[in-house]
């Protein structure tokens, strides 16, 4: 058994990377875990009496357990997460007033972090006050995760290791690269949540890819080159609140497109930018087994900057989402997503398809200068079993995109399955069937391990 005081100080994962595959792999690293637990009351049957018998006297009823001290809190089960990663989490210190209505919400806090498959929080009597007993199961953190998708005859595989509880201070650490038929690309990323035990928080990544972008907003590939590029961005943080993370940092851009063969697309010209980002992340959600209960939202701004000899770039990203319990476990969620990028026509493109919000086209297929796209999705779990639990989806991606003037309308029906692991925080296994808004065609996407 482990035993320690509990530190004042909070720290929770937030997704702050700078590219769009880093914010698709810290999704799915969080997929959710059971969390609340209820107390049923149970109601005492009442006495019946007799009008004629005198009245026997009321019993008193037993007041609620009043809010007493926090003694000392005790830890147990935590293997590899060091101690203090659960006492930030817990919110509490030594001598706070704490009762059994606080409980639930502690249990949810270490759910939250997504470490624990079990997290059990009990109060009991102490010397001079009472003793929080915490006792969690751990995940596996450290994986291995290889993946496969297949779409409108792109291909795509690869694998990444990923740590979410590097040195079991919840810090994470994503290492991969993919290859497909289109090209390849490698991704790295560092985030602390809390850098010293303390609010601050801390990113890093970078991204080196060349592939073949495809313009095919119907059947025809209508624009393409080779596209060459290096990312890197840093963020520095601060926890606001328990839901609201703030940060601020740099980024920088390194492009050098080149025809490709068989395309009379003229490449752009190589360019680079430099400059400054700005996020502001809210994570609101409760923490399920196959969903995350609530609300979060995002919204970060890129802006280059003249002086560093950046050319003209600037971008704003902004995305909410709501997911509703429906029958205790399956869920309505509802999500928007905003997008604008002023830059160079082809090079600063948002890329559309293969996601959600724009799933139907092709991935990475639909280019766009702004788009304002919207999701409505049904989840319903029909196969529990004790390693896991297999869903199925139905949903439809709603959207407009604008591109040089011109203006797409499209909407999306679609039906999926998603299989959860109990034990690690990544869907198994996914399959997506879409009609095509544009080409009216059935499509079928396969992932395994990781959709990207």
């Amino acid at each position: 058994m482990r035993t320690a005081n509990v530190k004042n100080t909070h720290g929770f994962v937030r997704p702050t990377e700078g590219t769009l595959l880093a914010l698709f792999i810290a999704s799915l690293l969080f997929m959710p875990r059971s969390s609340r637990a209820e107390t049923p009351e149970e109601e005492t049957p009442a006495a019946e009496t007799n009008a004629e018998e005198t009245p026997a006297e009321e019993t008193p009823v037993a007041a609620a357990p009043a809010t007493q001290s926090l003694e000392r809190i005790e830890v147990t089960g935590n293997t590899r997460t060091h101690p203090d990663v659960i006492l930030r989490a817990l919110g509490v210190k030594e001598g706070d007033p704490v009762s059994l209505e606080d409980v639930p919400e502690l249990q949810r806090r270490l759910l939250n972090l997504r470490l624990f498959s079990e997290a059990n929080v009990a109060l009991q009597p102490g010397a001079s006050g009472v003793v929080l007993q915490v006792g969690v199961e751990e995940r596996w953190t450290l994986l291995p995760v290889p993946f496969f998708t297949s779409s409108q005859g792109r291909t795509q595989a690869g694998l990444f290791l990923v740590e979410t509880n590097l040195f079991g201070r919840q810090k994470m650490l994503v290492a991969g690269g993919t290859y497909s038929n289109r090209g390849s690309n490698g991704f790295a990323l560092y985030r602390d949540p809390g850098v010293g035990d303390s609010n601050w928080t801390l990113s890093f990544s970078t991204f080196l890819g060349a592939t073949d972008r495809e313009r095919v907003p119907e059947e025809t590939v209508l624009d393409s080159y080779r596209d060459n590029r290096y990312e890197a961005n840093a963020l520095l943080g601060y926890q606001l609140t328990r839901e609201l993370n703030v940060s601020g940092g740099l980024f920088g851009r390194i492009l050098r497109p080149k025809a490709r063969d068989g395309f009379a697309t003229e490449p752009p010209p190589a360019r680079e930018a430099y400059g400054v980002t700005a996020v502001a992340d809210y994570q609101g959600q409760t923490f399920r087994f196959f969903f995350n209960e609530g609300l979060a939202a995002r919204l970060q701004v890129d802006m280059g900057l003249d002086f560093t000899g950046s050319a003209p770039y600037r971008r704003v990203q902004a995305m909410a989402t709501y997911t509703h319990a429906v029958m205790s476990d399956h869920t309505l969620s509802l999500t928007g997503q905003f997008e604008l990028s002023h830059g160079h026509t082809l090079l600063d493109a948002i890329l559309l398809g293969g996601r959600t919000g724009s799933r139907g086209f092709v991935q990475g297929g639909l280019w766009a200068e702004e788009a304002a796209t919207v999701t409505a999705e049904y989840q319903l779990p029909f196969w529990k079993l004790s390693w896991g639990v297999l869903t199925a989806n139905a949903f439809v991606d709603a959207g407009v995109v604008g591109w040089q003037g011109d203006s797409l309308t499209y909407a999306t029906p679609g039906v999926g399955m998603r299989l959860y692991l109990r034990n690690v925080a990544l869907p198994a296994l996914g399959i997506d069937v879409t009609r095509g808004p544009t080409t009216h065609d059935v499509t079928v996407s396969v992932a395994a391990g990781a959709r990207l």
